[in-house]
């Protein structure tokens, strides 16, 4: 049965889904699942948060089936879910405070530095933080967004409301300028700009 299974079309699974027949659910999902596994993937840094995201996408994608009505393909409506499950989760990520304030990150100690390196990085922290604060603020938002909080460059460009061209054009400068402030700042060791 699953080998006469695989060759039914999207709509077809997915009305035996509905029906009551799982089992064509799960092909259905097999024949998509890599496509957006690797869209999550592109969106999410971490594989573990991929992972999680994925599953509340299958869960939802499974919730939501009487409601495809087959105005785009299978494939691009179950991505159309994935991408809003990934916003969604940055969302609230944003409203979520982490678990220290910046402030107070300087002073966790690692269990693997010295003392003599526990306070050489607080000092390089202080540096970086206090050069950050004092490059112009188009440069100090497109560094904290992309570097720090680790956003894409659509997503930076969203929240600027600026092009992905401006915001890789003033990244390349904000990154020029701390790494010359820094430099004259006396830290030593950091990458120069190219």
């Amino acid at each position: 049965m699953q080998l006469e299974i695989n060759g039914f079309a999207d709509s077809t699974l997915i009305k035996l889904a509905l029906a009551g027949q799982a089992e064509c659910f799960a092909v259905l999902i097999d024949r998509h699942l890599g496509a957006v596994r690797r869209k999550i993937a592109s969106m999410v840094g971490n594989a573990a948060d991929a992972d999680d995201l994925l599953q509340e996408v299958l869960l939802k994608v499974w919730h939501h089936l009487p409601a495809f009505r087959s105005e785009s393909s299978f494939r691009t409506w179950m991505t159309r879910v994935a991408i809003n499950e990934v916003l969604q989760a940055y969302r609230r990520e944003k409203c979520r405070p982490l678990c220290l304030a910046p402030g107070d990150l300087d002073t966790l100690a690692s269990h693997d530095e010295s003392p003599l390196q526990s306070v050489a990085r607080v000092e390089v922290t202080q540096a970086v933080r206090r050069a950050v604060e004092r490059l112009p603020a188009k440069y100090s938002q497109v560094l904290i967004l992309r570097d720090l909080d680790q956003l894409s460059a659509r997503e930076t460009a969203q929240c600027l409301r600026w092009s992905i061209p401006a915001v890789k054009t003033r990244l390349f400068r904000a990154r020029q300028k701390l790494s010359a402030a820094l430099r004259g700042s006396g830290i030593r060791g950091l990458p120069r700009a190219a």
